[in-house]
């Protein structure tokens, strides 16, 4: 029996209106009428609206005495014993409806949702084609613009270099801010930095220079909401080509140039898998399980480093990990990690129309690298 749905006097006395005169003709007063054809139909029906049927066909709703309770017991206790096929049969002919979306058209939204799900998801792979002349991606380390540690000097110094170096993009692997959360928020009460102040900075430094492609890291998505990434939103008013929150991986293509070799970049805050041996240890695995890419560039652990070998089908892989610009890091001090003093940012040089090894050229030395740019685009 329903008890979220019920009849209307309309619908009850349109559909069992003969049904209720006969019971009424067996001595059955108002209310064991209701209480029978609820049994009857197995949707609810209260004595209200069984008063309002009644005088829809014209039949007195008044008690009707003992004789009518003796006869509501007996009719009760038949209705009571129909079995479980004929009360089906009994409701399926009624069929009030439970308001849910039809099967056909549930599935179809579904289907609907699949396809905006892979469109989405397609802002992590992306195709870009470039001038076919040498090209520079400086790949910034992690920020951290609005930490107290942040070297700001050296910071300013590597954009007026992407500014006066033609020919470079920049690109960065995430960590934008702070953004603590949890028991790490106490560190604010050690910053000067108010948070707008730390939004403020970000949007300044992504709208100081021409973007490539940034992702976001792991302190970026502790500032996410339902359904708001304001890295992505600030992202985008600044024009970066290509933004998502995790990874993107992104062929390069060369304008006007079929003839020469794409070139496959993944670029990510982290890649899983961690080696003492060596900082690209997630970087260079990544490449050799990976048949395609080229170049992979990390960042989060705070150190740099490069890894570059030949993988089967002779591949040459480039694995980098920049480490940051964050300075005299009291977190990391305490965890007993190692605080390096180089490597906040890698200049990659791309030379399209180089043979292997020398299609990718990658600088620690951020002006040597420029100049080697310069030179390059000059010949």
């Amino acid at each position: 029996m329903s008890k979220t749905q019920s009849w209307s006097s309309e619908d009850l006395a349109a559909l069992h209106g003969e049904t209720i005169r006969g019971l009424y003709d067996e001595g059955l007063g108002r209310k064991s009428l209701a209480k029978a054809i609820t049994l009857r139909t197995g949707v609810h029906c209260s004595s209200g609206v069984m008063c309002r049927a009644m005088k829809a066909l014209g039949l007195s709703g008044r008690a009707r005495g003992a004789a009518g309770r003796h006869a509501a017991t007996r009719v009760l206790a038949r209705l009571e014993g129909l079995d479980g096929s004929a009360l089906a049969e009994d409701v399926s002919s009624v069929n009030p409806g439970d308001g849910e979306i039809p099967i056909e058209d549930l599935i179809a939204s579904r289907i609907k949702s699949a396809r905006r799900k892979h469109v989405k998801a397609a802002a992590h792979k992306r195709t870009i084609e470039l001038p076919a002349r040498p090209t520079g991606i400086m790949v910034f380390g992690d920020p951290h613009v609005d930490n107290e540690g942040c070297d700001w000097q050296l910071l300013t110094e590597h954009v007026e270099l992407v500014n006066r170096t033609e020919g470079v993009l920049a690109a960065c692997v995430g960590d934008m801010q702070d953004n603590w959360i949890g028991r790490l928020q106490r560190l604010y009460a050690k910053s000067s930095v108010l948070a707008t102040d730390g939004w403020r900075l970000s949007q300044w430094f992504l709208e100081s220079m021409p973007w490539l492609a940034m992702v976001g890291g792991n302190h970026d998505q502790w500032a996410h909401a339902a359904g708001a990434d304001p890295l992505g939103w600030i992202s985008k008013q600044a024009k970066v080509m290509c933004y998502a929150d995790d990874e993107i991986r992104l062929t390069l293509r060369w304008k006007g140039r079929p003839d020469l070799e794409p070139l496959v970049w993944i670029c990510r805050h982290d890649f899983p898998g961690r080696s003492w041996f060596h900082p690209t240890h997630g970087p260079h695995k990544e490449a050799m399980l990976d048949g395609k890419c080229h170049l992979l560039t990390a960042g989060h652990i705070h150190q740099w480093g490069q890894l570059t070998t030949e993988q089967r089908h002779e591949r040459i892989s480039h694995a980098l990990r920049v480490r940051g610009y964050k300075r005299d890091d009291s977190h990391a001090r305490a965890l007993g990690f190692h605080e390096q003093s180089h490597g906040s940012t890698a200049l990659v040089v791309l030379d399209p129309e180089a043979v292997e090894p020398g299609r990718i050229k990658t600088f620690w030395d951020l002006e040597h690298g420029c100049d080697y740019l310069t030179w390059l685009r000059s010949r």
